[in-house]
């Protein structure tokens, strides 16, 4: 979510909490939030205005390249049937 906002605001200035609502397709719920734990980090700024509120970014030394192998999640095979062969001769139980 967070790598969303900060491509759209390389690309995008000025840029008001509804343009980025309305891009991004969020609530502004979950919008606030990431907005909230971005500005903690010092790379954007929220600067609300008495009829827009505006999002500025800080930072512009980003590069993104997709997941690290350590990020992605590993297959887990569970349940499968055991190849073992029976003990037993006969119909049912021998």
């Amino acid at each position: 979510m967070e790598s969303r906002i900060i491509r759209l605001l390389l690309e995008m200035y000025p840029v008001t909490l509804r343009d980025l609502e309305r891009e991004l397709s969020l609530r502004g719920d979950v919008l606030e939030r990431s907005l909230k734990a971005l500005v903690a980090r010092g790379i954007v700024e929220v600067e609300p205005l008495p009829d827009r509120t505006y999002v500025r970014l800080l930072r512009r030394d980003f590069a993104f390249s997709g997941l690290k192998p350590s990020q992605r999640r590993r297959v887990r095979h569970h349940g499968g049937k055991s190849e073992k062969t029976k003990d037993y001769d006969g119909p049912m139980f021998g």
